[in-house]
């Protein structure tokens, strides 16, 4: 800060009238600013302007499974985010989105210390976050944690929301420095957790709760053993539920392996589970007709960049593919979130310099297209993105390299909702491919983003 007072003030005392643009420096949380600025999300905005971008954490790592987007209680819709490396600040953060891209501060929920948790977020029946961790041991236990926490949305101004406990069960310890990531959907009261279980040679547990008062109770389970390719510290769980209510569960961190659970056949505290299926290609959803995946081809050196195409695969019939897109080595899509029977997918783009962060969107019955975009205004290297609908807007959030931090960016676009659903009747750890590890594993990799 004080260089910039040094340098505003050599420019004014020259007789110069210094064009700092619409963001023209970095800022701490309620930081000074030129005259005529604010301090908004950590980047100082000029009165009246609206960046089409805002970054309002800075951290020392995010995991790609660790940002949660969520409808808001009023207008917008909230990101959930765990920061679960920096230093002295390792915890769930919630970051409210307005329709117009103004975002609030990051508010602490729940903040830790010691060793990694994953989590995964889902809304509660009765409004509050559902977060789902699970959590490594001390060095004094021998036993990995997997719990389910109820968290308030609103509380008093500084005050800290109440959490209350609502299922917890216990499993084996295995070593490893953080646990396989966690996830969870949830549809009106009934709530299914898929999550590793690491010992006996490593299988997937889906755990369906159903809610009983304020507590949540497992009413069945389904399990299946991981694939040979998939060790069980890297059967990092992801779950998608459809319109039909099968759930899809996907494994694995470099080789990945699908199963498919039917809660309509669970009898006897019992669900069946499908023996996991390997596939090449990093599904990113599932459907009952069918799996929504990336599909990496060639790689250029010179570009630092592969060629990517986007398959759906049918549960009957050929395979259809949409060629001709590129991504940077360090940057994957992740996985896609729900959107009026499809899923919506980022960063989508044939240019590798990333200049906007494009959202596709695609269902079992129609194709992948653009359906909004997010110009960046920042240079980093792209590390992976969540997009999210929410009537006719698409809320995004990235993160970038910077240094040996990562910049955590949030945008909001129009969405291009023509032909999105119409035939429904509707109306209108490190994932990147040169496979930078996550958390203690982390490779750091360089990029520019804000000052």
């Amino acid at each position: 800060m004080a260089r910039y007072v040094w340098v505003l003030s050599a420019l004014l005392g020259t007789g110069c009238t210094p064009e700092l643009g619409d963001v023209p420096f970095a800022c701490e949380t309620g930081g000074v600013c030129p005259e005529g600025y604010a301090c908004q999300a950590t980047v100082c905005v000029r009165d009246g302007a609206n960046p089409t971008s805002r970054r309002p954490k800075r951290v020392a790592w995010i995991n790609p499974p660790e940002m949660f987007w969520l409808s808001s209680e009023g207008e917008g819709a909230t990101l959930l985010v765990n920061d679960g490396f920096t230093p002295g600040a390792r915890g769930i953060y919630e970051i409210r989105v307005a329709p117009d891209g103004k975002v609030s501060e990051p508010r602490a929920l729940f903040t830790y210390a010691g060793g990694t948790i994953s989590s995964s977020v889902v809304p509660l029946p009765d409004g509050r976050y559902g977060v789902v961790l699970v959590r490594f041991p001390n060095v004094e236990s021998d036993e990995m944690t997997l719990e389910l926490l109820g968290i308030e949305r609103t509380s008093t101004s500084g005050s800290t929301p109440a959490v209350e406990k609502l299922f917890s069960t216990t499993t084996p310890f295995l070593g490893g420095a953080e646990p396989p990531y966690v996830g969870a959907v949830i549809d009106g009261t009934t709530l299914n957790i898929a999550w590793t279980v690491p010992s006996g040679g490593g299988r997937v547990e889906v755990l369906h709760l159903e809610r009983e008062g304020s507590l949540w109770s497992p009413t069945w389970k389904a399990s299946a053993n991981l694939p040979p390719d998939v060790p069980p510290l890297s059967g990092d769980c992801q779950i998608f539920r459809d319109e039909s209510g099968l759930l899809t569960v996907r494994v694995g961190f470099e080789s990945y392996a699908l199963s498919t659970v039917d809660p309509a056949t669970a009898m006897g505290g019992m669900g069946s589970m499908t023996e996991f299926a390997p596939t090449t290609d990093e599904p990113l959803f599932g459907w009952k007709d069918g799996v929504f995946a990336l599909r990496v081809g060639d790689y250029d050196s010179a570009k630092a960049t592969y060629a990517v195409s986007y398959v759906f695969t049918p549960a009957t019939g050929m395979p259809t593919e949409d060629k001709g897109f590129t991504m940077p080595e360090t940057a994957t899509p992740f996985v896609g979130t729900p959107f009026e029977g499809g899923a919506l997918v980022a960063p989508v783009s044939r240019d590798p310099e990333l200049p906007t962060i494009d959202v596709a969107w695609r269902s079992p019955t129609e194709p992948l297209r653009i359906v909004a975009s997010v110009p960046r205004t920042s240079t980093g290297s792209i590390f992976t993105a969540r997009a999210f609908g929410l009537g006719n807007k698409a809320y995004v959030a990235w993160t970038e390299f910077y240094e040996s931090n990562m910049d955590l960016w949030i945008g909001v676009s129009d969405l291009r909702r023509e032909g999105v659903g119409t035939l429904l009747g509707r109306s209108a750890r490190a994932r990147g491919f040169a496979r930078p590890s996550e958390g203690p594993r982390i490779e750091a990799a360089q990029g520019q983003g804000a000052p």
